[in-house]
């Protein structure tokens, strides 16, 4: 079973080395015109135009050959071709939609807008507050006997250790043999 597992990939691998380096072939490393190498500068321009349909070879036998005259037949046909898909990737762009969310992201704006000037009263009116409140904690600071602070943490520990000692004894009179 290993075995056959193992012959079975060594083939797929033969037949994918082959396809991809046989020219003409989907494009593989021998390039997808017979007379063209891929290292050339202008190889990906071709197969670029060759794929979407702009330039056909099919007529050639497979070659594109580059060195021969271009007539303006052949241009005009090219340029024809290149404009035809420019035209139909232009008709794809739905103008209307676009309009649409455009006109719908103004109006979200001009909300924005206006929640924001609302707000800003609001936070006018929370700073104003917030101000008070300092100078009431201001006055009362000063206003405070000397020390209180500490009496109110002190006093503050010693409840809640008697509330503490107090669970204790309890637990120890209901658990205690």
């Amino acid at each position: 079973m290993r075995g056959r597992l193992l012959a079975l990939v060594v083939v797929g691998l033969v037949l994918v080395s082959v396809w991809g380096l046989t020219p003409g072939i989907a494009g593989g490393g021998g390039g997808v015109v017979l007379d063209v190498d891929p290292s050339h500068p202008a190889y990906p321009a071709v197969k670029y135009l060759i794929d979407t349909g702009v330039i056909s070879i099919a007529d050639t036998g497979g070659e594109f050959r580059g060195d021969s005259a271009l007539l303006r037949y052949d241009a005009a046909q090219w340029l024809y071709r290149a404009m035809q898909r420019m035209g139909q990737a232009q008709a794809g762009v739905d103008v209307a939609g676009l309009e649409s969310r455009l006109n719908s992201l103004q109006a979200q704006v001009q909300n924005l807008q206006a929640d924001v000037a609302s707000n800003a009263s609001g936070i006018s009116s929370l700073k104003t507050s917030v101000n008070s409140i300092s100078s009431e904690v201001q006055s009362l600071k000063t206003q405070a006997p000397a020390g209180l602070s500490g009496r109110v943490q002190t006093n503050f520990l010693l409840g809640i250790t008697g509330v503490l000692l107090g669970i204790a004894a309890v637990a120890m009179v209901l658990f205690w043999p």
